[in-house]
């Protein structure tokens, strides 16, 4: 990634997949160079984010500079996501005199490789459904049900579920006695299965059908590729970590962000 004679880190192997999710968004500008995973969002400030690869990591000055000048010199809303290492901290003075906010939570980027798939609780009371393009709206309604997003955002949400099932993202429904209870999506590159849009309906929490869900999928897949990997975010010390953990996703990395907001600040960097 920093250069055509280095072997990508598994640090970067998983900001790729997450990249390539994202990659797929109405109205976004993605690019990707030798400082780090930049996308920006026209509709949905959220998904505006950049990553430094190992060469931004050394050179962090100049990976937060490309950043400010392509987020238009600051006057655009960004998240920038760093990892809590030797890296993080050698350039936390940079983040702070660029008024960078760090938010409160911190992110879990996690990785399951088959080891101890023992801990895996396939049950047959929970069907997935693969679904077509014509049937995304199944997906899309459970995951409004799941999450908190407001209603205006439907409409967007909607036409990037479509344009990334257009482009090789697969969406899926849980279901139990023929009703949809719970949600996900992949996106497979050549080294991960990345698992996204993890949720279940209100009504259907604390039944253990989000951990039966992704027993069920895992065990299918590995069936067929046994060497297979997969990978996925989490929100430190939540519900969800605990869940992943507890069918063995690991924690190799633990995500730190930061948000730029124009309208907090009046300083131009």
């Amino acid at each position: 990634m920093t250069n055509e004679n280095t072997i990508p880190s598994e640090r970067e192997l998983l900001d790729l997949n997450e990249y390539g999710f994202y990659y797929y968004m109405p109205d976004s500008e993605v690019v990707l160079n030798k400082l780090g995973y930049f996308i920006k969002n026209k509709s949905i400030e959220t998904y505006s984010y950049v990553v430094p690869t190992r060469y931004g990591d050394e050179n962090f000055q100049d990976f937060l500079d490309f950043t400010h000048s392509y987020f238009l010199d600051g006057k655009e809303y960004y998240i920038v996501k760093v990892y809590n290492n030797d890296t993080y901290q050698k350039n936390s003075k940079i983040l702070r005199n660029k008024k960078l906010i760090q938010y409160h939570l911190d992110t879990v980027v996690m990785s399951w490789k088959g080891e101890n798939k023992d801990k895996l609780i396939p049950h047959s009371s929970l069907e997935i459904d693969l679904l077509s393009l014509k049937k995304v709206n199944r997906w899309i309604s459970v995951f409004f049900d799941s999450f908190i997003y407001p209603s205006h955002l439907k409409k967007y949400i909607t036409s990037m579920v479509k344009k990334q099932h257009e482009n090789g993202i697969k969406f899926y429904v849980g279901k139990v006695s023929n009703k949809d209870v719970s949600c996900f999506c992949s996106f497979k590159d050549k080294n991960y299965i990345g698992l996204y849009g993890v949720g279940t309906k209100q009504k259907y929490r604390r039944k253990g059908y989000a951990k039966i869900m992704m027993s069920n999928y895992l065990t299918e897949k590995i069936q067929l590729e046994p060497h297979l990997r997969f990978c996925l975010q989490a929100q430190k010390n939540s519900g969800a970590e605990l869940l992943y953990k507890g069918i063995s996703f690991e924690s190799p990395f633990l995500q730190k962000r930061f948000d730029w907001d124009p309208s907090t600040s009046n300083i131009l960097l």
